[in-house]
């Protein structure tokens, strides 16, 4: 179970999600990456592809939640309170510099999105082969609350100067994940050897009873995309009431 009463705290998950269905989603990313990206609708789409992130036809597949169908009790334990993602997934590949997400706190984005949760937490998931010699995300550790962001480029906002004495990162393994609090702060950092290259899901996640009314989710208890309605439950794909 994870914390409730703090907002920044981080955890290092190992094998959270089955690597054989993962692997299968990988190859779906592969197969599908080019023709989505190029689908440029909207001009924060492009913005999104400039920073590495996902337009929405690409963050739109329900495939990206496969690797949470079926998933054991144990695993659901883990994630709770958090029990619900948030619809669609961010979806990111990043292959250069200027992809690489300066320090921030993820209550920053929040804050600029048209509805607000209370409260999110994130779920990291790398999708390559041997995530440890990739790309992946430092944290700073201890207590904080929401700090201030200023500007940053295409990629919205992020914290100036960040001065963090104490930092980590995790040598993670295909199926690990990454889960942590919206008032943690982190930072994309290059692989050991320098590079850059990263596909990677980041999914949010709430509190059922914090959801808000109109917006899609998927529920991990019960392997399916839900949406509350005038704080009634409807059950949407894939879902055996």
């Amino acid at each position: 179970m994870l914390k409730t009463g703090t907002r920044a705290f981080v955890h290092h998950m190992t094998t959270l999600l089955d690597p054989t269905v993962l692997a299968d989603v990988v190859r779906h990313f592969d197969a599908v990456e080019t023709e989505r990206q190029a689908q440029v609708v909207q001009d924060h789409e492009a913005g999104r592809v400039r920073i590495g992130a996902s337009t929405d036809a690409f963050r739109q597949d329900p495939r990206w939640y496969d690797p949470w169908r079926a998933i054991s009790p144990e695993t659901i334990d883990r994630m709770r309170p958090y029990t619900w993602l948030l619809y669609p997934v961010m979806v990111r590949h990043i292959t250069a510099a200027g992809h690489l997400v300066p320090w921030h706190q993820d209550i920053a984005y929040v804050r600029r999105m048209a509805r607000v949760h209370q409260r999110v937490i994130t779920c990291f998931v790398p999708l390559e082969p041997n995530p440890a010699q990739a790309a992946s995300l430092e944290f700073a550790t201890g207590d904080f609350p929401a700090l201030d962001h200023v500007p940053w480029d295409d990629h919205g906002v992020g914290i100036a100067g960040a001065p963090f004495p104490h930092t980590i990162h995790f040598p993670l393994a295909f199926g690990d994940a990454l889960v942590f609090g919206d008032h943690t702060p982190h930072r994309t950092i290059p692989a050991p050897d320098g590079s850059i290259d990263r596909r990677s899901f980041e999914y949010r996640a709430v509190i059922p009873a914090e959801a808000l009314d109109d917006k899609d989710y998927f529920d991990l208890e019960r392997g399916c995309m839900v949406r509350r309605t005038a704080g009634r439950l409807a059950f949407q794909e894939m879902c055996t009431p």
